[in-house]
């Protein structure tokens, strides 16, 4: 089937400067919020998921400018830029129904977010009784071209326990909760696991000695029964 593009462009005053552009394709949707030095974009794709058949997954990027680029030096507030992520998914949904099931967000960029990250692992004494027992959570591996490389290696299961019982989803569950739906952590990785930068620690005030892994850059989205 030929495909079939539709471009929209919404001249709206938010802000009294801010255009709203809207990019359709085949069931993909992109609703765009560009300012002069800014442009926000929260993207839905339709996919199919085994055991619960065509789904959508959700994207927001606060800067797509820049966003990818060096997300390093970029820095956000989650509980501002849920604002703008509001406008556009409102926009959104004037297009189409939709069954979300994964809410894509990098946390690096909002401070609010990591800092509250940083204080759930740091006042946990699970976790810091597992730090204290398993010592040096560095491990060194072989590539194949003979280059040795160091990765942090720990335990995603008590990481993801800790995690779970914490109020870290809570702003993206009091924002999708109007929508109908609720958001868990999608757990820790497997494999390449990060954790909270020096640099990141000292900008927030936290000792830069503390180990304060990052999670999954996307959220569980069920729908509210």
């Amino acid at each position: 089937m030929k495909k079939v593009f539709l471009l929209v462009f919404l001249i709206l005053s938010f802000k009294g400067y801010a255009q709203i552009s809207v990019d359709t394709t085949e069931g993909n949707i992109t609703v765009t919020q560009k300012t002069k030095s800014v442009a926000r974009s929260l993207s839905i794709y339709r996919m199919y998921i085994s055991g619960r058949g065509s789904s959508n997954l959700m994207v927001y990027e606060p800067d797509s400018y820049n966003y990818g680029d060096d997300p390093d030096t970029l820095v956000y507030n989650l509980i501002t830029e849920l604002q703008h992520a509001k406008e556009l998914l409102d926009v959104a949904l004037k297009y189409r129904h939709y069954k979300f099931y994964r809410f894509a967000l990098d946390i690096n960029p909002y401070r609010d977010l990591i800092g509250k990250l940083v204080d759930i692992y740091a006042g946990s004494k699970e976790w810091n009784d597992y730090l204290q027992k398993a010592g040096n959570l560095q491990m060194s591996s072989t590539l194949f071209d003979g280059n040795q490389v160091t990765e942090i290696k720990y335990d995603k299961t008590i990481a993801d326990n800790i995690l779970a019982k914490s109020d870290f989803t809570k702003m993206l569950n009091d924002f999708f909760q109007p929508y109908g739906y609720k958001i868990t952590a999608n757990g820790f990785p497997e494999d390449h696991q990060q954790i909270v930068s020096r640099a990141e620690l000292r900008s927030l005030g936290k000792a830069e000695s503390l180990f304060i892994p990052i999670p999954n850059n996307y959220f569980t989205m069920t729908k509210i029964k």
